[in-house]
């Protein structure tokens, strides 16, 4: 997932330099949805990171024993008080909506790739998102599409690529996943003394 994310990050970036578009400063409003989903597999480098400093216990604390309504990311860091905006505590590890949103495309009524932009960066951007836009979806301009970069890591592993939760819970079945893994490794081999 490191390597897709990291070509992810490229097509964005140079997205972002061709179409003059990027988010609102301050802007953290997406990461406020419960709607949010990834997948197991996308959610793994996060988990994996967290184990390496020694976070999946705190951090599966922190989620819950689960089944409770969707909420915001976890790692959702707001601003303080009385200020506007918010951040990604985890940026490095985000998943793929989280990169794609705002930069990317979906396919239209018509099966044409149409941007997918925010209301925030929409009010902030007008002219510039409009231009994005109509480009887009002229073919003058090539946004990455969604559809194609959620395939791509379904490749990567089909049993966890798979199936969209909403985003805690994903980090939670990969936490648990990762929790599990070095549970085994610390184990001693049946049998041996």
């Amino acid at each position: 997932m490191r390597a897709l994310y990291r070509r992810l990050d490229r097509r964005i970036t140079s997205f972002r330099r061709v179409s003059g578009l990027g988010c609102p400063p301050g802007c953290g409003e997406c990461c406020l949805s419960p709607e949010v989903e990834a997948t197991v597999l996308e959610m793994l480098p996060l988990a994996l990171d967290l184990r390496r400093r020694g976070l999946v216990e705190p951090t599966l604390a922190r989620l819950g024993p689960g089944g409770e309504p969707p909420r915001p990311c976890l790692f959702y860091s707001p601003a303080p008080l009385g200020a506007f905006g918010g951040h990604c505590s985890v940026y490095p590890w985000r998943p793929l909506l989280c990169r794609l949103f705002g930069f990317a495309a979906v396919a239209g009524p018509e099966g044409r790739p149409e941007l997918a932009v925010c209301g925030r960066m929409r009010a902030a951007l007008p002219d510039r998102t409009r231009a994005a836009a109509a480009a887009v979806l002229a073919g003058r301009l090539r946004a990455p599409l969604m559809r194609d970069w959620s395939l791509a890591a379904y490749r990567l592993d089909p049993a966890l690529g798979a199936n969209p939760l909403p985003i805690n819970s994903a980090l939670k079945q990969a936490l648990e996943r990762v929790g599990l893994e070095q549970g085994l490794r610390a184990q001693p081999a049946h049998g041996a003394r």
